[in-house]
């Protein structure tokens, strides 16, 4: 069967809020006690998969998990072992008379089965309650408790809201309610996840990387969107979780960066694909990657001018505008306002595109088309003098650099070699020029000492250079793309 659930951890100043809310008078109250295996080398955990069994209440459960084609929902197959004086042994059997469930299973063990071994364990008290909300059950479940192994413990104090029937979209709604009275924010990472890090004395999980997009041309141009988006979110939301949970590393950021980055050129670019994609999101992307951004040229100055800076007060100004920026960065993931946005998304994501209405190659070409009279507009406005309208080209090249793979793949355009080059040119003259840009922002905004003030010289200088690569990469590219007409 496939579990629709989202979980989020609980603010420690909104926790005995959120427990009245629940009314434990109106609630169950049950101890869920849970062993969870794997192999030494983590088989299981590396193929997203979790197997556990669990006493709840006066009865172990042995449950197979596994990631689904979204956050929000995932595989889940739960067997009744029966009320037992002792802790069962695991009974791999069960799964011959599922298929799936043994599919899973056999894809992440191969032959290593008999290796599976008792890794951490769980003991949660769970208040849970099922509320009604516009014609659909929802399941609140909050969790106090501990994750265990023999050297290690972590803390558990979070709530889960389960769809148990009706709409996912009502799910979803239902969440946001409760997040913006209780400040909670997303988690996708499950206890299985955190259990396996604890066991092997780690603090986070590996970053997680941007998937090539496969495209299905038989798909409505609507239906494309949406699933575009649903993959970006899976991108997006574990690297999220790092950053909001303060375990993340430098990797985590630069991937949710890319992340949104390519979240708000598809909302911007791809707009009219479907007729229920409101103009709004494009608009807040852009403003909570420009976070991002800020951070990453801020250390992208630390490390490629620290060594120009002769005064040391400047150097310190940007080591204390980096914590600040990392810490403003680490409150605004996990804002009220932001987990909206990813609730909103992956609302979305799951929208069925009804009415087909609009062809993918269609869309496609229309979009490729708009793109390029947009880009010769600029390019034909565009000055070497002239720092706004440079930055406007290097937006527009970056843009096409993203949506081109995408688009040509659906156009069916052969041959593409020379211009992939090309435009790959112009987008890392692009990318250069914004560096600089930024950087030259910076310091001009800085009170600088006269022993530093040559800095500023040396990035106007780079900056025109690459200006100039810019101008000339970029027009390369338009005279090589015969093939629209």
């Amino acid at each position: 069967m496939v579990e629709v659930e989202l979980k989020f951890q609980i603010p420690a100043a909104r926790r005995t809020a959120l427990l009245k809310a629940l009314d434990p008078k109106k609630s169950q109250q049950i101890q869920l006690q849970a062993k969870y295996y794997d192999t030494a080398d983590r088989q299981l955990a590396q193929h997203g998969v979790a197997l556990r069994q669990r006493l709840e209440g006066t009865r172990w459960v042995q449950t197979l998990k596994a990631a689904g084609k979204s956050h929000i929902e995932r595989f889940e197959h739960n067997h009744d072992l029966g009320e037992l004086t002792e802790s069962p042994e695991l009974d791999l059997s069960i799964y011959t008379q599922f298929p799936e469930a043994q599919a899973i299973l056999s894809h992440a063990l191969g032959n290593q089965s008999n290796q599976l071994q008792l890794q951490f364990e769980t003991d949660i008290a769970r208040t849970l309650r099922v509320i009604e909300y516009q014609d659909t059950q929802i399941e609140v479940s909050l969790d106090i408790g501990q994750i265990r192994t023999r050297n290690a413990e972590q803390e558990v104090h979070e709530v889960e809201f389960e769809l148990k029937s009706g709409l996912i979209h009502n799910l979803l709604a239902f969440s946001f309610e409760w997040v913006k009275k209780y400040q909670l924010w997303l988690d996708v990472r499950s206890k299985a996840e955190i259990g396996n890090l604890l066991a092997t004395s780690q603090r986070v999980s590996p970053a997680t990387f941007a998937k090539e997009f496969q495209i299905s041309k038989k798909d409505s141009a609507g239906k494309t969107l949406c699933s575009l988006i649903a993959q970006q979110m899976q991108h997006l939301l574990p690297n999220i979780a790092a950053i909001s949970a303060q375990v993340a590393q430098q990797e985590h950021i630069q991937q949710a960066q890319l992340a949104l980055d390519q979240l708000y050129l598809t909302l911007l670019l791809f707009k009219d694909w479907h007729p229920q994609l409101s103009d709004k999101w494009a608009h807040q992307m852009a403003a909570f990657k420009q976070q991002f951004e800020h951070l990453q040229h801020l250390q992208h100055m630390q490390n490629s001018l620290a060594s120009f800076l002769q005064n040391p007060t400047t150097a310190e100004n940007l080591s204390k505008d980096i914590l600040y920026a990392q810490e403003k960065l680490g409150n605004l993931v996990k804002s009220t306002q932001n987990v909206h946005h990813y609730l909103e998304l992956l609302t979305f994501s799951l929208t069925e595109d009804e009415h087909a209405a609009l062809d993918l190659k269609t869309a496609a070409q229309t979009t490729l088309q708009q793109q390029y009279k947009v880009l010769q507009e600029q390019m034909n406005q565009t000055e070497i003098n002239n720092f706004e309208s440079l930055d406007q080209l290097a937006s527009r090249i970056q843009e096409l650099k993203f949506s081109f793979p995408i688009l040509t793949t659906i156009y069916d355009v052969k041959n593409l070699q020379k211009y992939s080059k090309a435009l790959n040119d112009a987008q890392l003259a692009a990318g250069e020029y914004q560096t600089l840009a930024s950087s030259a922002v910076y310091i001009q905004q800085t009170e600088l000492e006269a022993s530093d003030w040559f800095v500023l010289g040396w990035l106007t200088a780079k900056q025109e250079v690459y200006a100039q690569k810019l101008l000339e990469a970029t027009e390369q590219f338009l005279v090589s793309r015969k093939f629209l007409k």
